[in-house]
């Protein structure tokens, strides 16, 4: 497998660097990781080379293994925050700032697909815990909060609700994650999804299961609740945006299932063909260590639940 360390290069106006080859695709900077080279130096050597680009500060973003009919390739890709120089096509690419939003308008390789997932989405997913009622103000009083704060991404959890009362809060939920441009995602089914018009569905572990094929356009986003290699290997087949891996660690909510911790965590992460979020046990002090062993970031209940007096 061809090792290929890539570059996910920030200007100071949050743009990102693109870079066009002969094919006329549009990529993430970078190469190949020679042997006895560590990813870090190769990514140093690689920006050097191609953009004349010195990194100061990079951290790991996410690890892509995708199969082309000639060969395979493991995609090693790192969030470059900090460096000197002013990049310019050094082997006679072409080179491009262009805004998040933006990167749809671009032709890139099919195994691009999940980095620029990565790059869309946070490192902090809110999971909501139950409301007690339809008439929870608490509830939409504590989201606002959260979503004031740092939470872009939002999942609604409302187990104890009818689906009509369910609805009737998603739509609730929806229009304060539309005032703080958050995304939110229902808890449910597809269908559900679609009635209230929200930006995607969270399946569970069980619903997972349930789909031969994706259940939503690629305009709406999917993720999904997985525990095993078995349901993350489903999760690839309906080509999930996203996942959530759990428990990394003994939680109070389900005191009796075994944590992976991290090293399984990461074991488990290589497998998956999307970005993975770490649940159980998590709070904000261990998204670096989330990164390193290769997930988007964190999701929680207790710890992003924001109190508010």
């Amino acid at each position: 497998m061809r090792h290929i360390v890539v570059g996910i290069i920030y200007n100071a106006q949050g743009e990102i660097l693109l870079a066009r080859r002969q094919s006329g695709l549009w990529e993430f900077p970078g190469g190949k990781c020679e042997p006895r080279e560590t990813v870090p130096q190769a990514l140093a050597r690689e920006l050097q080379e191609e953009l004349g680009i010195i990194v100061q500060q990079a951290r790991p973003l996410i690890r892509v293994a995708h199969a082309y009919p000639e060969q395979k390739i493991l995609l090693d890709v790192w969030r470059v925050e900090a460096w000197l120089g002013a990049p310019w096509g050094r082997e006679g690419q072409t080179v491009q700032w262009c805004h998040t939003q933006d990167l749809k308008n671009f032709k890139f390789p099919a195994a691009n697909v999940p980095i620029i997932t990565a790059v869309q989405l946070p490192s902090l997913y809110l999971i909501t815990p139950e409301p007690i009622s339809l008439t929870d103000k608490k509830f939409f009083y504590r989201l606002e909060a959260c979503l004031e704060g740092t939470c872009s991404l939002v999942q609604l959890r409302a187990k104890n609700l009818t689906d009509r009362d369910y609805c009737y809060c998603a739509e609730k939920a929806l229009k304060l994650c539309d005032r703080y441009h958050a995304q939110l995602l229902l808890n449910a089914t597809p269908e559900m999804a679609l009635s209230v018009g929200t930006h995607g569905v969270h399946l569970n572990s069980k619903r997972i299961l349930t789909y031969m094929e994706r259940p939503l356009g690629t305009n709406l986003l999917i993720a999904g609740s997985c525990h095993t290699l078995e349901e993350i290997q489903q999760a690839n087949r309906i080509k999930t945006d996203f996942i959530v891996l759990s428990p990394v660690r003994t939680t109070t909510s389900h005191p009796d299932a075994p944590p992976l911790g991290w090293h399984k965590f990461y074991q488990l992460t290589e497998q998956a063909k999307c970005p993975v979020f770490a649940l159980g046990g998590m709070n904000v002090a261990d998204i670096p260590k989330s990164w390193a062993h290769g997930a988007q970031g964190i999701a929680a209940i207790r710890a992003l639940w924001a109190p508010r007096n």
